[in-house]
């Protein structure tokens, strides 16, 4: 990777390219696991208990390679670590799209984990490793248009594929961004190692807790959407037992000469900061991740087809902050204004979202708080991301490290985000389910009137004898999509409630920094006075 100090412009597309590459191909596929999520469980006959669990030890290994990453690349160079990634990504992808039950389907997710997990880290990894110039900052931009439009294409690219032949093709075209990945990786990196006394070093014990309490915990919070309200006892228990299995792993680490991940070097306040914001970021994110596409298809009625392409659109709108926001970083780097923008954003969105009707017209009505959604992911991301690891830039192993951190935490805070909405939506549907039935009354001139046009309707259809019952079953359906709906309304009006509480710690968070310097002005000031 070692270049000139301005290299011609046919010598850094490549590598620029590769970086924004590494990204992209990781939201793709996530945006293709999420959005085929209903299509693939009917196709190999999982249910969602069983889809849930592919997804717990899609998480766990992800979290597994992640903590290996340094190590491996230390060990293999960059350009045979990535190429290995790349082919474990297009096996597993390819095992997917031709998996025919769950256990073939969760094979094929476990070898993407492999390859994929660590896209993310070495991307940014990458970008680092470009020497300090105006050239890292195109290198970062290039990232994050990766992650921007990755967002963007997965749901895209799901519907389409749902659309024409099934989604088993959106599978089967993550080979072309595998094959695209490896050919850069091959083009642009070596295979220089570093020295050896520079090398990390894994513990067993170490390891096999992180494994352990990564899977006690995410499978708690995967089980929690089934079984908190009958058996959190023992939920809790598996969260209790996981805390501490992740605690000995980072002692343990910490306590070696040669650690795995430098915990020490990253106890600094602005990272373990930056780190708080992450987690609140990736649980809004998972959290909304589950609840547009509940509002959309189970609650408005909308094919999955659609949902895809408006999904899509909203995620431009991050494409476009991006797009400001790179031209706004190099001379006003200060964050408060970005957070302020970006929880306003989420503030817009939970509020357009909150207040919809049944008949509100999706496109006039849904896609701008599609738009506002996208856009608080990108600014957010990327201006917490500006902040977080700055002072950990000089060291390339500390700043792999401190990334690798940063994205197992996204696997817990994703899955935590989506915990959390499914108890919320169980809750709220429950509550509002309770309320509907009770004004469903024989006794309601309403309720009689439309019982008389149900079955007048399915009389025509299927006969007067079983017409009553299956007005009936109607109209207890059209009850339980009402209760759906009003739930997401629940749901988004304490994102609202999130996104207020966010906008007032910033504000706050300014205001106690500007303090100090208000009160040195007003001392200083020639007059005596208030300057």
């Amino acid at each position: 990777m070692a270049a000139a100090a301005n290299p011609p412009l046919a010598q850094k597309l490549p590598l620029y390219a590769l970086i924004a590459a590494l990204p992209f191909s990781d939201f793709l596929q996530t945006g293709i696991v999420a959005f085929n999520a209903a299509p693939v469980m009917g196709d190999i006959g999982a249910g969602p208990e069983e889809y849930s669990l592919v997804a717990t030890l899609y998480a766990m290994v992800a979290i597994g390679v992640l903590s290996m990453h340094r190590w491996v690349v230390e060990r293999l160079g960059w350009r045979r670590t990535l190429l290995a990634a790349s082919a474990l990504f297009a096996v597993g992808a390819l095992a997917c799209a031709s998996s025919g039950n769950l256990l073939q389907f969760a094979a094929g997710r476990l070898v993407m984990a492999l390859g994929c997990a660590s896209f993310m880290t070495a991307g940014r990894v990458l970008v680092s490793r470009i020497p300090p110039s105006p050239r890292r900052f195109t290198g970062v931009k290039f990232f994050a248009s990766g992650v921007a439009w990755g967002i963007v294409a997965g749901p895209i690219a799901a519907s389409a594929a749902l659309a024409t032949a099934g989604w088993r093709a959106a599978f089967a075209g993550l080979l072309l961004p595998a094959a695209l990945l490896a050919a850069l990786a091959a083009w642009t990196l070596d295979d220089a190692l570093p020295v050896p006394e520079a090398t990390s070093q894994p513990h067993p014990t170490g390891l096999l807790a992180l494994m352990g309490g990564s899977f006690l915990l995410l499978h708690a919070l995967q089980r929690s959407g089934f079984d908190f309200f009958t058996d959190a006892g023992t939920l809790g228990l598996l969260a209790a037992l996981a805390l501490p299995a992740l605690a000995l792993f980072v002692r343990t680490d910490r306590r070696r000469a040669r650690p795995l991940i430098r915990f020490g070097e990253l106890a600094q306040t602005r990272y373990l900061v930056g780190l708080a914001m992450f987690g609140l970021c990736y649980l809004v994110l998972g959290a909304n991740n589950l609840m547009l596409p509940v509002l959309l298809q189970r609650a408005l009625g909308l094919p999955l087809e659609t949902i895809g392409r408006y999904l899509g659109i909203g995620a431009l709108a991050g494409v476009a902050s991006w797009i400001v926001l790179s031209r706004l970083l190099p001379h006003s780097p200060g964050p408060t204004r970005y957070y302020l923008v970006g929880f306003g954003a989420l503030l817009l969105c939970a509020w357009q979202l909150s207040r919809l009707s049944e008949t509100a017209n999706p496109l006039h009505s849904v896609v701008p708080a599609l738009l506002f959604n996208g856009a608080f992911v990108i600014v957010v991301l990327s201006t917490t991301a500006m902040q977080t690891f700055q002072t950990l830039q000089r060291d390339d192993t500390t700043f792999s490290h401190a990334n690798q951190v940063k994205n197992m935490l996204a696997q817990f805070g994703i899955a935590a985000g989506t915990a959390l909405a499914t108890l919320c939506m169980q809750w709220r549907s429950s509550v509002r389910f309770t309320r509907l039935s009770e004004s469903l009354s024989p006794s309601n001139p309403a309720v009689g009137q439309t019982l008389d046009q149900l079955t007048r309707h399915f009389a025509a259809t299927h006969g007067p004898a079983e017409a009553p019952q299956i007005a009936i079953a109607q109209l207890g359906l059209q009850a339980a999509q009402e209760a759906t709906f009003m739930a997401a309304l629940d749901y988004f009006f304490v994102v609202m409630l999130v996104a207020i509480a966010c906008l007032a710690l910033v504000l706050g968070e300014r205001a106690l920094r500007g303090a100090p310097a208000l009160r040195r002005r007003a001392t200083f000031s020639p007059r005596g006075g208030r300057p």
